[in-house]
């Protein structure tokens, strides 16, 4: 085949073509859930995210943003494009990757066959990676893992690239897409191992374990010099040069730091002089390649350049180097212990200064704070069952065994690594990609939530317990893939042929493999409870072990070559190859990875944010339940008159000063603090003290002694030092009703609903910086703008003030009103009736579950959100005798919301549902939802019930659920005259509770 090399790039680029259509196929045609809409939004203004930033990766979105034509309804079509773009490039790189090194199985003249061979491995391994299960999530959404990994596989084939030419070329091209990855994700730089092995390879005749090991420790030191080096410690020079000239010598702020650059680049030019002038090839290719990450990483000026300008989105405001230094350090992050750390159950005995904060004042730099290193009485070496918050304790107690009181020994922390954080929290993933998924559910360690799988029932049964009854939370998730380990075996049986053919291959794609997945394990060292699935990080590894699954066609031919023609060998080998791998894993993923016409995220948002008053303020918190309000209204301009306010980015000064500014349609918040009272390092957080209050203070009395500094003010320190403090936690807020209707919060004949004063107790210990500010706007706002409060958030958020929130849709509302010590209901059970049932009838919008191909978990999570907060308004609508309003209500949720149970939880609102249709005389549809969810909880229980007894302890809650569940429908029933029904439920009911006794 004399035309191979055109052959080669021809189908590199039809792998192209046929995988971005697959994506583009499958894209999710607005914004998604988590940090997609924050991406977007940042994205499209060139504003700034959340640390370290992806400054590239926001430039790239915003030329793709350009092609929405001004539609601002299209920029998030087009940015997810971006993502189908360079995930096809992914996949046509990573076949030019396999064709390189499968061509040097060959050192004589090829033949027909043998090209042909070379291209069927490439194929079958890109194919395999186009449709792995966290490769293609990545690449239907605006995330930066699909430009990242894109950039990962082109450091990897251009090493290839070097060792084929033997051009050091090459070398400075790895290291410019390195320095340009910087500014998308650092994932690219785990490949630098790799890369020094081909070079090692290549340079030594004769390798040895000693050579490679000294290998790995010169790409050790690589890492660690761009890693920190280049991409903290130079930012961090920049700024101590800026703080001399600054503080020192009286220039202005960034003079020092564009000094100290000029200084670098000065000097790395002298470098390059000596090297020509002097002949010294490897200096010269150093520096060349120094200057070319340098190069890349300039992408970073775009945060410190977008900060200065002062855009919506400026999160952590790193406006100069200092707060560049802290943004890429990620300094808003808790640390982790790594090497030697505490135990769940030390105690802290001190702490010790490491450093100096420093933040930019108005003519010089201020010192704010220091940074503080703990020190604890209980260490051990390798620390993994670090986290002293309560729910990880607890976890940590469970999943090792370990009684209360108890410290975890060094193997039952040993344990938590191998069996946890390496098993569950890596090996699971993987198996996802190449063995089999068993559901979408997000996975806590039970045996129906989010394992691997073959789908070879007596091979999964082993681990998850009988497989011959799946319930209906599994087998009708569309997650639930069986790929019954075939892509699995074929990617170890191109392992070993590799490792037989060629050695030193095998090692070099071993150690991708190794570094972009295991290593991440032991450097995140994971705490347990993760928000959210992290295969994502681990993608880099499933990139490689594709690579592997190639070569399992030449193993075929091989082994098929002794009974059959080269040619017959080649074809059997490669539809093998095709069938076991790509087409099971295209097939069986196709419908959970298909985000085509889905638009609830951005539904959720609009609803969310039509929940409010006009000019409402919202208090929200967590990414998920943020940046896609963000992105609604940023991108998208959806009710920009409300603002919402982000409780975590509270306690940041330059967020503070956000909130104090005019944005868009939304005025000033009513913050009333001086900037120099909360500017970091000042007030980050009061203790209480018990000053002896015994009636309640009123918030700005309070607040006044809070922000004072007057020494009569504060608390004296056992160092001599003065400290504010918190006096009482009764808080009191006064109220005039008539201000209140004056500013439509109330109609006039609501005023004798409101109470004269709002009472109530702060359920904290300590008061940090964003309670004080949230205090301060509630105590200033006199009632002119609504305050809400996102519902799903920690119950010290809402400080105490839960008996005065009501429910107005998916948000809290605060209302004044006369608390009744009979009513008993929770915050979330009680409705301002009138306003949320008009906000769900006419405000709310429901189409995307109706457009989406693939209902995902988060829309899951809202859609029984929706039911929940339905039932409670139609159970107070029915209360107040508004039956027509409760039926209409059921009528349209019914119509727009799906209505299937997918967990024993959802049956909560099966059955409250069921209760209000029956009581507004819907019994035939009441009935057919009593049948589906008695079929529902008997499935899942009888499976519960085959499971081992130790297997059982998870499903506690779930057992507790289903029979009360099913205990009220069969009274609920009897009641409502059912009894054909309430006898079958009754019946199956005690078979049921036999099982379990």
């Amino acid at each position: 085949m004399k035309n191979f090399k055109s052959i080669n790039n021809l189908t590199g680029f039809i792998l192209f073509g046929l995988s971005g259509m697959v994506y583009w196929l499958t894209m999710e045609p607005t914004v998604s859930f988590w940090d997609c809409a924050e991406f977007i939004t940042a994205a499209d203004k060139l504003q700034v995210g959340h640390q370290p930033g992806a400054p590239l990766f926001l430039m790239i979105g915003k030329l793709f943003s350009m092609l929405s034509g001004g539609d601002t309804a299209k920029v998030a079509y087009w940015i997810n494009f971006s993502s189908v773009v360079f995930s096809a490039a992914t996949v046509m790189f990573l076949y030019w990757t396999i064709t390189l090194i499968a061509a040097k199985l060959y050192k004589q003249e090829k033949t027909t066959t043998d090209m042909l061979t070379i291209m069927a491995t490439g194929i079958v391994g890109a194919l395999a990676f186009t449709f792995s299960d966290t490769f293609w999530f990545s690449a239907v959404e605006a995330e930066v893992y699909a430009l990242s990994l894109f950039f990962t596989s082109l450091v990897f084939w251009a090493i290839l690239k070097w060792e084929a030419e033997s051009n050091d070329r090459w070398l400075i091209i790895i290291a410019f897409i390195i320095g340009l990855s910087i500014g998308v994700h650092l994932l690219s730089l785990l490949a630098i191992p790799a890369v020094v092995l081909v070079y090692y390879f290549k340079k030594t005749e004769k390798p040895s374990v000693w050579g490679f090991i000294k290998a790995i420790g010169i790409a050790g030191i690589i890492w660690v010099t761009v890693q920190y080096v280049i991409i903290q410690y130079v930012v961090l020079l920049a700024a101590k040069s800026d703080l001399f000239l600054v503080n020192t010598l009286g220039f202005g702020f960034g003079y020092g730091a564009v000094i100290f650059l000029l200084i670098l680049a000065a000097t790395i030019a002298y470098a390059i002089h000596y090297s020509i002038k002097h002949r010294k090839y490897h200096l010269n290719l150093g520096m060349t390649c120094l200057t070319f990450v340098l190069f890349g990483f300039s992408a970073y000026f775009l945060i410190i350049i977008r900060a200065n300008a002062k855009p919506s989105l400026n999160l952590s405001n790193p406006d100069n180097p200092f707060g560049l230094y802290g943004y890429l350090g990620r300094a808003n992050y808790a640390d982790t212990p790594l090497l030697y750390g505490q135990t769940f159950d030390a105690e802290q005995t001190g702490s010790k200064d490491t450093y100096t904060k420093y933040r930019k004042g108005k003519d010089k730099y201020e010192t704010a704070g220091k940074g503080l290193s703990i020190e604890y009485d209980k260490n051990m070496l390798f620390p993994r069952t670090y986290s002293t918050r309560t729910d990880h304790v607890n976890f940590y107690k469970q999943w090792l065994n370990i009684a209360d009181g108890q410290t975890p020994s060094f193997m039952q922390n040993l344990e938590f690594f191998t069996t946890y954080q390496m098993g569950f929290m890596y090996w699971r993933y993987f198996l996802w990609n190449f063995s089999g998924r068993q559901n979408d559910k997000h996975g806590q360690g039970s045996s129906t939530e989010g394992n691997w799988i073959t789908g070879i029932k007596s091979i999964d049964a082993l681990r998850l317990g009988n497989q011959d009854a799946l319930p209906p939370s599994i087998v009708q998730n569309k997650g639930y893939n069986r790929f019954y380990g075939l892509p699995l075996i074929l990617g170890i049986v191109g392992l070993l042929f590799l490792y037989r053919k060629n050695r030193n291959d095998a090692i070099v794609v071993t150690s991708l493999f190794f570094f972009t997945g295991l290593a991440i394990i032991l450097y995140l060292n994971q705490d347990p409870l993760q928000v959210r699935e992290r295969d994502y990080a681990y993608v880099g590894s499933f990139y490689a072990f594709a690579i592997f699954i190639g070569f399992s066609v030449f193993a075929l031919r091989e082994a098929l070559s002794r009974i059959s023609s080269p040619k017959l060998s080649l074809a059997l080998a490669t539809i093998t190859g095709l069938l076991a791998a790509p087409a099971i894993m295209g097939f069986q993923g196709w419908d959970d990875h298909n985000r085509s016409g889905k638009t609830t995220a951005l539904d959720w948002a609009k609803n969310y944010l039509n929940s409010c008053a006009p000019n409402a303020i919202l208090f929200v918190t967590a990414d998920n339940d943020t940046f896609p309000l963000w992105y609604a209204q940023e991108v998208e301009g959806i009710r920009t008159d409300i603002r919402v306010v982000n409780i975590q980015y509270l306690s940041d000064d330059a967020y503070i000063n956000q909130m104090k500014a005019k944005l868009n349609k939304s005025a000033p918040l009513p913050i009333t603090m001086a900037e120099e009272k909360y500017v970091n390092g000042v007030r980050d957080y009061l203790h209480y003290f018990d000053y002896g209050f015994k009636d309640s203070v009123e918030l700005k009395d309070l607040l006044a002694v809070m922000t004072s500094d007057d020494k009569g003010d504060k608390l004296e320190l056992s160092d001599g030092t003065y400290q504010n403090f918190l006096p009482s936690k009764k808080f009191k807020l006064s109220v005039d009703a008539d201000q209140l209707v004056k500013n439509h919060t109330i109609t006039d004949k609501e005023k004798d609903k409101v109470a004269p004063q709002m009472e109530w107790f702060y359920n904290k210990d300590v008061i940090f910086k964003s309670d004080l500010a949230m205090l301060d706007i509630l105590a200033n706002n006199n009632w002119e703008r609504p305050v809400y409060f996102e519902t799903n958030v920690p119950q010290d958020t809402y400080m105490g003030l839960d008996k005065y929130l009501y429910l107005e849709g998916y948000a809290l509302r605060l209302l004044p009103f006369k608390t009744d010590p009979k009513d008993t209901r929770d915050k979330m059970e009680r409705p301002n009736t009138d306003v949320m049932y008009h906000n769900m009838m006419h405000k709310f919008d429901y189409k995307g579950f109706q457009t989406a191909k693939y209902i995902d978990p988060e829309s899951k999570r809202v859609a029984e959100g929706t039911w929940a907060i339905s039932n409670v308004l139609t159970a107070n609508l029915i209360t107040e005798g508004k039956n027509n309003q409760a039926h209409n209500l059921l009528v349209k949720n019914i119509k727009e919301i799906p209505l299937r149970s997918s967990s024993i939880d959802d049956t909560l609102s099966r059955y409250q549902t069921i209760q209000h249709l029956y009581a507004l005389n819907e019994t035939n549809v009441a009935n057919k939802l009593t049948a589906d969810t008695l079929t529902f909880l008997d499935n899942e229980l009888n499976y519960i019930a085959s499971l081992e007894p130790e297997k059982l302890n998870y499903y506690g809650r779930d057992l507790q659920i289903a029979f009360y569940v099913l205990d009220n429908l069969y009274k609920m029933t009897a009641d409502y005259g059912q009894h054909h029904l309430s006898k079958k439920i009754n019946t199956r009911f005690k078979e049921l509770q036999a099982k379990f006794s």
